[in-house]
């Protein structure tokens, strides 16, 4: 099978930081083409994967996330036309597309959703749907179940989970004595619920996040600095900006448990299943997908509000590191995503013949 995966254009796959739909892409099109499959990726040209890669453009330099708006938009169209274009001249079987771009060529499509149902976001996948080329993946079965609420007429093919790359991961099982709070700068993440919670079940704290925009910037100087200068002095508190992944993976692997404090219908959560698979149980709120991938009790605990999350903390050491990391590596590993990716593939390919 001959597949084109269309990235953004802005990060490389894989990210050397914050990358989350990256990240995924990188673990596909490394699956894909550890199965046989013939893949060209279409992403940055710093981008390092094993298949074949077809850059954007030569220079990379003015791409990234802090561009402003205008030239994202414009950015965005002209590389989902230049992908869609190169793809039909490569005469791909399939596209995977995760940009949600509109697709210019007479090539079945499956697009991979990774943000959340959102009424513009579900106009558009409802438009694209009149056509039959065009297939929806979700990440959950909570975001479909929001998607489809909005619209009926959305042609999803099939629920996919992301995964983690358990070759790279390492788990550790003896813990420090601190919870981890992974996430970017911004309301839905929940950095003040972590802090206020940690305060009051008297734990030591440390954050890793992420604030490389200026409203990201604002927002924590604004809603978050006044939490942590409340925060108790007699416990430790630590905030890292920006990490690389290997130091975030290092801190995630001897943290006692990963507080993720998401406060909005989050459609998958990667720090949930990468903690896992470190070894490190994770205390959710319980919203968007997080109900499907923690087991209450065993690797995790899912909590409805900030005292139950309190009383989650006490009892945090009753989680045995090695059922998180079994955990992910039974329904969260690259090559579970992949052989599940390709069912979708084959099963879009068959109404096409």
């Amino acid at each position: 099978m001959k597949i084109a995966v269309i990235a953004p254009p802005w990060i490389a796959v894989p990210p050397s930081r914050y990358g989350g739909i990256e990240l995924v892409i990188y673990n596909l099109v490394e699956g894909l083409a550890e199965s046989g499959e013939e893949v060209i990726l279409f992403a940055p040209r710093d981008s390092k994967v094993s298949c074949r890669l077809i850059p954007y453009l030569d220079t990379p330099e003015y791409f990234g996330l802090d561009s402003p708006n205008s030239t994202k938009v414009v950015v965005g169209e002209i590389a989902a036309k230049y992908a869609y274009a190169m793809a039909g001249y490569e005469r791909v079987d399939i596209i995977h597309d995760h940009t949600l771009a509109p697709p210019k060529v007479d090539i079945p499509v499956v697009h991979t959703l990774h943000g959340p149902a959102n009424e513009a976001t579900v106009e558009l996948c409802a438009k694209f749907s009149e056509d039959p080329r065009n297939n929806f993946a979700a990440i959950s079965n909570r975001q479909r179940e929001l998607y489809l609420r909005l619209n009926s007429k959305i042609n999803f093919a099939d629920t996919v989970h992301n995964c983690v790359d358990l070759n790279f991961i390492e788990w550790k099982k003896k813990k420090e004595d601190y919870f981890l709070f992974v996430g970017r700068v911004n309301w839905e993440k929940g950095l003040d619920v972590a802090i206020r919670v940690a305060s009051r079940a008297g734990v030591n704290l440390v954050m890793a996040v992420k604030m490389t925009e200026e409203f990201e910037k604002e927002f924590f100087r604004k809603e978050i600095m006044p939490w942590i200068e409340k925060y108790p002095q007699h416990l430790f508190f630590q905030l890292h900006k920006d990490l690389p992944r290997s130091m975030l993976f290092d801190l995630m692997r001897r943290s006692k448990c990963t507080l993720f404090t998401s406060q909005w219908e989050e459609p998958f959560g990667l720090v949930i299943i990468e903690s896992m698979a470190c070894g490190t149980p994770v205390i959710a709120l319980r919203r968007g997908a997080a109900p499907e991938i923690i087991i209450q009790g065993e690797t995790g605990f899912l909590c409805d509000d900030e005292d139950e999350i309190i009383e989650a903390i006490k009892k945090v050491d009753t989680i045995k590191p090695v059922n998180c990391r079994r955990h992910a590596q039974k329904y969260f590993s690259r090559e579970k995503m992949t052989r599940n990716y390709l069912a979708v593939y084959k099963k879009i390919l068959s109404r096409h013949r």
